[in-house]
């Protein structure tokens, strides 16, 4: 995924990360609620199940919460209005992270392009892809957010809990991120310094 963001993207997801925060007055180790940022930028959001009210069928909603169809999230637009929908059946990691990729799309303008091609085959723009999940990893655990929960206790079950992530994104955030490095090369020096 790495290759696929431009140059500087990483630092820029961090930065919109606070300012985020900042709006909805959280602290950076605060944990993030996906469904607030939402509501802070005027975003409806659905569960699945609540589509029938709106006209799908029952039929419909089974389909895709059934693990078979490995659905998550996704927005629709009307104009410039936007709805998420999300799959309620998956554990709270994870519709956090789902809801946060998707907000983060909204975030970083990205062109709005049609799920489906010809012949009903999903599109999908890696790049556009890369970008949400590496600022959806930012609104959720700021790098900064990271290297102080891993500074204080040093666990990553705790940390994935505190900020109401998987585990798997916890890691993936203290890892892509350079935290590990950094507690590493500091467990280094403190070895330097006694020696």
């Amino acid at each position: 995924m790495a290759g696929l963001l431009r140059h500087g993207f990483k630092a820029s997801a961090e930065r919109l990360a606070i300012e985020v925060r900042i709006e909805l007055e959280l602290n950076a180790t605060d944990p993030l609620d996906s469904l607030q940022l939402c509501a802070k930028l005027g975003v409806p959001v659905l569960t699945i199940p609540e589509l029938i009210a709106s006209g799908a069928s029952a039929h419909s909603v089974q389909c895709l919460l059934s693990p078979a169809a490995q659905f998550s999230a996704l927005t629709v637009a009307a104009g410039t209005k936007r709805l998420i929908v999300y799959n309620p059946s998956h554990p709270a990691g994870r519709r956090a992270n789902s809801l946060a990729h998707e907000v983060s799309h909204i975030l970083l303008e990205h062109p709005l392009l049609p799920a489906l091609g010809d012949g009903g085959c999903r599109l999908w723009d890696a790049t556009l892809e890369a970008e949400a999940d590496w600022q959806a990893g930012a609104l959720l655990v700021p790098r900064d957010a990271a290297l102080e929960w891993m500074h204080s206790s040093g666990s990553v079950e705790d940390g994935a809990l505190h900020f109401g992530v998987s585990q798997v994104l916890f890691q993936w955030r203290i890892n892509q991120t350079g935290v590990m490095r950094q507690l590493a090369a500091e467990s280094t020096v403190r070895g330097w310094r006694r020696a």
